[in-house]
């Protein structure tokens, strides 16, 4: 992250501090429809012209070693194999041969899932620390019913091909482009690239080193509200100090925070600590960023974890997280980030993961099980089910007749920026005129 981008940042964050309302000539933003949230209409149109059109995180290169090796990617109703190819890339298939019969069975893994209570309303929360690597057994795939193989690389048709109609000579395949060892895929064959989709974040969170990262931990559960509802808890700060407080004291202070409104619905968000906080860690004051802080006294103590040495002190200072449009939010840290995941299942209902990436261990045995991961992997389910609680009461509100829009504010204009993404990406003309939002930030979108 640039020097001139840390310093604007300061200086909004100061603004914000200072501001007694929204800045001059900024738009008011009519409520939000509540029926985006509840429509199966609206659902509908979602998972046809929407959902196959966006870049979406698969898995990581490094959980595919060699050639053959593959996973099963399996959200939004289709399953796609994920495979290292002879080429070195990893390529998606979609996981049916010509007749439509899956080429590959689901592995089962649930001897490897563990389960906790999550929260008082008796959800549960399912968690895996172990990632078998598979290869392919025969190192082709081959069709279930006639036998027919297909090149694991090109996904084509191995052998005589007389008598085989053209569109039986290969399977289906989809983009798939890696960002710093992160892995996404799009069923779109026209979308733009994937670091030109993705832009600022690559050069943004280039100091994070993805590359050199490595899953620790995943885990995952199912909140009764729409996927959309999910993602916007994490796009706005006025929850932190009412959610995330303990015994009325709040590490951070919401009133500072400064949102950065991205191209294609991505964005970031900064809350500087709260004074107290910034006393205890030893900074001068709310905006005296420097890596060299001990911030032990914080409670964030980073003994025992490998650290991102070219990690900047503004993160190490504040909340900083970022969001890639539509369903990833990563709050960042020194010692690496969760990636915090929203699947629809159907209109009410979302499935609702969080992986962990830390420093690459390399052949040491996972440190996962240490004292110290354990420590920090269990603080950050607490946080989760702290954010997640309201979910299902904010669903139920949305799915009420008397509720027809959700206010949302100048603070929440993340929450708009997504909004504003999703129709232009359904297609405004498809959309009933009262599921609509208007375009509105294009002037305050950082290009």
């Amino acid at each position: 992250m640039q020097e001139a981008l840390i310093e604007r940042l300061k200086q909004e964050i100061r603004y914000e501090f200072a501001r007694e309302g929204p800045p001059e000539g900024f738009p008011k933003f009519p409520d939000i429809p509540a029926g985006r949230y509840r429509s199966h209409e609206f659902y509908d149109l979602e998972m046809k012209h929407f959902w196959p059109r966006t870049w979406l995180y698969a898995t990581r290169e490094e959980e595919l070693p060699e050639p053959g090796f593959y996973q099963i990617w399996d959200h939004l109703g289709i399953q796609v194999v994920l495979v290292r190819g002879e080429d070195s890339a990893v390529h998606a298939f979609l996981n049916s041969c010509v007749h439509g019969s899956p080429l590959l069975d689901v592995p089962d893994d649930s001897d490897l899932f563990h389960w906790k209570e999550f929260d008082s309303a008796g959800n549960n929360l399912q968690y895996q620390q172990e990632f078998p690597r598979r290869k392919l057994p025969d190192g082709v795939f081959r069709c279930p019913e006639e036998g027919h193989l297909y090149d694991f690389t090109t996904g084509r048709f191995i052998g005589d091909k007389a008598g085989i109609p053209d569109e039986k000579r290969s399977i289906s395949e989809l983009r798939c482009e890696s960002w710093d060892g992160w892995i996404f895929i799009n069923r779109d064959p026209d979308a733009e690239p994937l670091l030109d989709w993705l832009h600022p974040l690559p050069e943004q969170m280039s100091m994070f080193q993805g590359a050199k990262l490595r899953m620790i931990d995943k885990r995952w559960t199912i909140i009764p509200c729409n996927w959309k509802v999910t993602v916007e808890a994490f796009q706005e700060v006025y929850h932190f100090k009412h959610i995330h407080q303990k015994a009325g004291v709040s590490g951070l202070d919401q009133r500072g925070a400064t949102m950065g409104v991205l191209p294609n619905g991505h964005s970031r968000m900064i809350t500087p600590l709260s004074k107290r906080a910034a006393e205890m860690t030893g900074m001068d004051n709310q905006l005296d960023w420097r890596v060299d802080l001990d911030r032990k006294s914080f409670g964030a103590s980073m003994e025992g974890m490998a650290e991102i040495s070219t990690v900047n002190g503004m993160t190490r200072c504040t909340s900083t997280a970022f969001s890639a449009f539509p369903n990833l939010i990563t709050p960042v840290s020194a010692t690496g980030m969760p990636f915090l995941l929203a699947w629809p299942l159907d209109v009410g209902t979302t499935r609702f993961e969080w992986i962990t990436f830390c420093v690459d261990w390399g052949d040491a045995p996972s440190p996962v099980t240490s004292e110290i991961w354990q420590q920090r992997l269990n603080g950050f389910d607490i946080v989760m089910e702290e954010d997640t609680r309201n979910m299902a009461p904010m669903q139920k509100s949305l799915n009420s007749p008397g509720l027809v829009g959700m206010p949302v504010s100048y603070q929440e204009r993340r929450i708009w920026n997504c909004a504003e993404q999703l129709d232009r990406m359904i297609g405004p003309e498809r959309l009933p005129e009262d599921l609509r939002v208007p375009q509105l930030l294009g002037p305050y979108v950082e290009r």
